[in-house]
Order: C-alpha cells, then sequence, then structure tokens
C-alpha cells in the first residue's frame, strides 16, 4: 500500500486530498497542527493516521520527521502554509 503524506490536511485542498487518496487505497498520513479539533478529518475514512504538526514550528517538523524516519514515503503534498 502506498503512502502520502500530507500537511494542512484539517481543511480544504488538504482536507479532499486526504479523502481521494484515501479512497484509492491509500495510507495517509494527514499533518495538522491541532488533530483534536479536526473533526473532518478525524471522520474521514480509510487508513488515515492523523498527527500534530506546525510547519511554522522547528521542533514540531523535527519531532514528527524523527517518528516517521525510515519508513517509506511514497507521495508528499505539502499543502500548509503559514500566514
Amino acid at each position: 500500500m502506498p503512502t502520502a503524506f500530507i500537511t494542512g490536511a484539517n481543511r480544504g485542498l488538504g482536507l479532499e486530498f486526504t479523502k481521494q487518496y484515501a479512497a484509492d487505497g491509500w495510507r495517509v498520513i494527514a499533518a495538522c497542527r491541532d488533530p483534536g479539533n479536526a473533526d473532518a478529518l478525524n471522520a474521514t475514512d480509510g487508513v488515515i493516521q492523523v498527527e500534530a504538526m506546525d510547519v511554522d514550528d522547528e521542533a514540531s517538523v523535527t519531532a514528527l520527521a524523527e517518528k516517521f524516519k525510515g519508513e517509506a514515503i511514497d507521495l508528499l503534498i505539502n499543502n500548509a502554509g503559514i500566514y
């Protein structure tokens, strides 16, 4: 099963990418700042692993990179942005 890593996955395009890839049978690592408040993301069907990450926080990015170190990521959709 291929794996997609999607940032900014809790709403908008990131959420839609998550839904579409999960529906196509991908494992999705869905990153957002506050997984506890990502109701639509948490309700999405499929093999989805919701993770906390803020792209504006270097420690947050580094921690998640370490967590998945050594795992194959087939597709990165870096959808998150900084205001």
